[in-house]
């Protein structure tokens, strides 16, 4: 990548690497969220690691928050450091803590592992003199480079108390350097070690990793003659730390026991183990407390190395032999062998020979068709409205603005060519489980329902009074978007009154809702809205630059948001705009994408101009932007390119637990971007929603307060009267 592309996106993701925001859990206790990020990296070649560093906030972690997924990341390793390996912040090569002081090893995720939360009483101390660890540093370990532009931000979240617990929490790692002979059906690598501190430890939680010849992961404790379980798993399934049912004690003169159980058949060739794809590794971590009061057993950090073969002889059978088959785990931990991307595959400037207008909007069909709403030969700029919102040219267009294309790959058909003579200036457009269509016109100030009826749109009924703006509840100014819930109808009422307004499926007014200002449920432009199937909207706040989370009822989701700004960067205009990708219910973004581009981007061709419109097909393989910029009004289309279906594993629910959610009115997903499109798209992540008096929550917007710099203030308005 180009270093200074890389230099800007650190700058825009620095307030990300260190991000935290208080939310409160209980009456008694303040739960910090701390967030450590990589930068925006591109991996640069097969089996690529790197870090990143951040100075630690004292206080106490209680849990963890991944925020990757196994098609961008083989596996992220958390340390607590004395010293980083480089003072740099950010580092290529395989170094995690610096020489010279202690390497602790606080959480590990890989395989699509889901949250974690430690026991009651239970945390890791951080940030404190005793405690060593005055850095957390990140090693992210990517399996092969990208396709397309991507920028990697994945990273984990903290869940940081200031409450010291009555017991401390530390890792223990097994580790095996036995290479393995090929052509055997089970080759057992075994760990060995003896206990020695007289401070006893307590397992509570274990993880298996190793690479695609791994079958079972176990491990055991002997005391008195007699063998204990820790745990034991399949690396294949999502590697999380699985709890210990039990309670265990380990004591001075225990002897600690681990095997990894391969199956070499179909290697040529002896197998060493390593860091790379093609060595093998084999890995138990042994998560464990110990009493706050007394000394760490492990004051350097802990791990176990040795091999003992004589020691092992009396291993329990049951940590050799292997597990019943999980399916759905296995396909849920699946790490694709194609490369993770998202790939420019076409840019429309036609559509069966139409050329194409500001493409204002874009919405699916139930045939999973896409339509189109373009402005034709009409542009929106500082002539097009007076002082007073009414629009100058008071006739419709003439020609169609709605086109219903099929595609297949970059290959497009207009099926129909719909509403000419009907729009004076479209903006938004959604279609409904019936295929209704529904419109805002930002020209006429009305929102719209349609039927398609061959090659007619056929209008169902009109909701405001057309040409004429307005704040009150007969009237709209500049409607925006529309989507539908259930029975009724949300729409961003939106240049004007910076509103949402609920509509029954008649067109009436039931109510609405929102204020202008900066508060959490207030709006400065509401521009965008969409909703998702658990009842749940979304709307893109422009001018305060963040998109607002709501919700009517309890429910849960597994989404990912997709959020395009409208212009670049001020005084980054050469890097060119990224579609940014954020987890749902997390406010932090996980990757961005953009055209196809390598190297410096002004001199790689064709780059977004002013994005205005994004939706994601329905099977979550394709991406279309809509593009208004002056004399370049584009359609950009690209593929997403993994090994199976984004949509595929959200319709696994394995039961994981959840870390605690805030108990606060508003959250809010503050990311200052101009125009924040979005789409859902099902995925990984499962969430909780708490029903509110008003129907309305937000992404807590208080971790992206840093986000308010020199280098960002340019997402939030140029002054354009152009949208």
């Amino acid at each position: 990548m180009n270093d200074r592309i890389l230099f800007n996106l650190l700058l825009i993701s620095l307030s990300f690497c260190c991000c935290s925001a208080a939310v409160r859990t209980t009456k008694n206790e303040e739960i910090q969220k701390f967030t450590i990020q990589m930068i925006g990296y591109s991996p640069q070649k097969t089996d690529d690691y790197v870090a990143v560093s951040v100075e630690a906030t004292p206080g106490y972690v209680v849990g963890f928050e991944p925020m990757a997924h196994a098609d961008r990341v083989h596996h992220m390793l958390l340390y607590g450091c004395t010293m980083p390996a480089s003072e740099q912040g950010f580092w290529r090569g395989m170094e995690t803590c610096g020489w010279g002081g202690g390497s602790y090893i606080l959480y590990a995720w890989a395989r699509n592992a889901p949250n974690l939360v430690l026991p009651k009483d239970v945390a890791f101390s951080v940030g404190h003199e005793q405690d060593g660890i005055k850095y957390f540093v990140l090693q992210v370990h990517y399996a092969q480079p990208f396709a397309g532009e991507i920028h990697d931000f994945s990273g984990v979240t903290m869940h940081i108390s200031q409450r010291k617990p009555m017991n401390l929490a530390a890792v223990m790692l097994f580790v095996s350097g036995t290479p393995i002979p090929p052509q055997l059906p089970a080759f057992q690598n075994n760990i060995t070690c003896m206990f020695q501190s007289t401070t006893p430890i307590h397992p509570f939680a274990f993880r298996t990793h190793t690479h695609a010849m791994g079958r079972l992961v176990s491990a055991f404790f002997k005391h008195d003659g007699h063998w204990t379980k820790i745990g034991k798993r399949n690396p294949q399934w999502p590697q999380l730390f699985e709890a210990i049912p039990s309670k265990l004690t380990i004591g001075r003169g225990d002897q600690m026991s681990a095997s990894c159980r391969f199956d070499s058949m179909d290697k040529n060739r002896t197998v060493n183990m390593g860091a790379m794809g093609v060595d093998e590794m084999c890995n138990f971590y042994m998560m464990f407390h110990y009493d706050a009061k007394l000394d760490n057993p492990y004051p350097q950090g802990a791990i176990c190395a040795q091999d003992s073969p004589q020691l092992m002889k009396d291993y329990p059978v049951d940590g050799f032999e292997l597990l019943p088959s999980r399916p759905e785990l296995e396909h849920h931990a699946h790490q694709s062998k194609v490369p993770f991307g998202i790939v420019q595959e076409a840019i429309h400037e036609t559509l069966g020979g139409v050329k194409l207008g500001q493409v204002a909007g874009l919405a699916f069909n139930n045939q999973k068709q896409l339509l189109v709403f373009h402005r034709a030969e009409r542009v929106w700029d500082a002539n097009t409205f007076d002082n007073y919102n009414i629009l100058l040219e008071k006739s419709p267009i003439k020609d169609p603005v709605i086109l219903v294309i099929s595609y297949q790959g970059n290959q497009t058909k207009v099926e129909k060519k719909l509403g000419g003579g009907k729009f004076y200036l479209p903006h938004g457009i959604y279609v409904d489980k019936d295929d209704n269509v529904y419109t805002t016109d930002v020209g006429s100030h009305t929102v719209s329902k349609w039927r398609i009826e061959g090659n007619e749109l056929k209008n169902v009924w009109t909701s405001g009074e057309s040409m004429l703006p307005g704040p009150d509840e007969k009237h709209f100014c500049k409607p925006t978007g529309i989507t539908r819930i259930g029975d009724q109808l949300y729409v961003t009422d939106g240049y004007c009154n910076s509103r949402v307004v609920v509509l029954d499926l008649n067109g009436k007014r039931i109510q609405q809702f929102g204020l202008p200002g900066e508060e959490a449920g207030q709006f400065n432009l509401p521009h965008d809205i969409v909703s998702d199937s658990a009842g749940r909207i979304l709307v893109t706040d422009r001018e305060n630059g963040r998109v607002q989370h709501m919700t009517t009822q309890a429910a849960s989701h597994e989404d990912y948001v997709f959020m395009v700004p409208g212009r670049p960067i001020m005084g980054h205009e050469s890097e060119g705009i990224a579609v940014f990708v954020g987890r749902s219910g997390t406010g932090l973004i996980e990757f961005a994408f953009g055209p196809a581009t390598r190297g410096k981007r002004e001199q790689m061709g064709p780059q977004f101009g002013q994005p205005h419109c994004l939706r994601v097909s329905p099977d979550g393989d394709t991406i279309f932007v809509g593009d208004i910029a002056e004399g370049k009004a584009r359609l950009w289309q690209f593929k997403v390119q993994r090994e199976e279906s984004m949509t595929s594993m959200s319709s696994i629910s394995i039961g994981w637990p959840s870390l605690p959610q805030a108990d606060a009115k508003y959250n809010s997903f503050f990311v200052l971007l101009a125009i924040a499109i979005l789409v859902l798209g099902a995925y990984c992540v499962r969430r909780r929603c708490r029903n509110l008096e008003n129907g309305g929550s937000l992404f807590d917007k208080r971790g992206f307060k840093p986000l308010r710099t020199e280098e960002t203030v340019g997402f939030i308005s140029d002054g354009s009267e152009s949208d």
